[in-house]
C-alpha cells in the first residue's frame, strides 16, 4: 500500500511540474519564433573567435520537429540546427515573465552530430509574445531576442 501511494505521489508531482513548465514555456505563444543575437563573445568575454557567429549568426526561425512529441520536445530551425528541450523553468508575477531553458543543440554543419548544451533566461511582458535575455554554452555566450511570428 504505501508503494502504490508514493508511486502515485511521484506520478502527480511529475504531472504538475510538467504542466507547470510547458505554461511557463508557452508564455510567449504557440508557433514559429524568430530569435535574434547580439553581442556574441566568447564565455570569458574575449571577442569571438568566429564560433559564435558560425553558430548562431544573427539568428534563426525555430519550428516544430516532426519528431516533437508530448515527452520529447524538439524542435528544428531554417538554417538546420536540431534543438532538443531538456529542461523548461520560469515563472509569471505581475505581468511579467521569466523563461528559463536548457537545451541541446546540434549545429549545422556539425558532422559529429555532437550536442552542445545551451542555457538562456529571458524575461517578456505578459501577453506580448517577445522577450529578451541572455544564453550561454559553454563556449560562446550574449543577447537575444525571441518574437512569435504570426501564423
Amino acid at each position: 500500500m504505501k508503494t502504490l501511494l508514493l508511486t502515485t505521489i511521484a506520478f502527480t508531482a511529475l504531472a504538475i511540474t510538467s504542466t507547470a513548465a510547458l505554461a511557463v514555456a508557452q508564455r510567449l505563444g504557440p508557433g514559429d519564433k524568430t530569435i535574434t543575437f547580439s553581442n556574441l563573445s566568447m564565455t570569458d568575454g574575449s571577442p569571438d573567435d568566429g564560433t559564435c557567429e558560425k553558430r548562431y549568426g544573427e539568428g534563426f526561425t525555430t519550428k516544430d520537429h516532426p519528431d516533437s512529441t508530448n515527452d520529447t520536445l524538439k524542435r528544428g530551425t531554417d538554417k538546420g540546427h536540431d534543438i532538443l528541450v531538456i529542461a523548461m523553468g520560469g515563472s509569471v508575477s505581475g505581468g511579467i515573465f521569466s523563461i528559463e531553458n536548457e537545451y541541446e543543440i546540434i549545429f549545422p554543419g556539425d558532422e559529429t552530430k555532437t550536442p552542445v548544451d545551451v542555457e538562456l533566461a529571458a524575461t517578456g511582458l505578459v501577453g506580448t509574445q517577445e522577450a529578451s535575455g541572455v544564453f550561454s554554452d559553454g563556449t560562446c555566450r550574449g543577447t537575444l531576442h525571441i518574437k512569435v511570428l504570426e501564423p
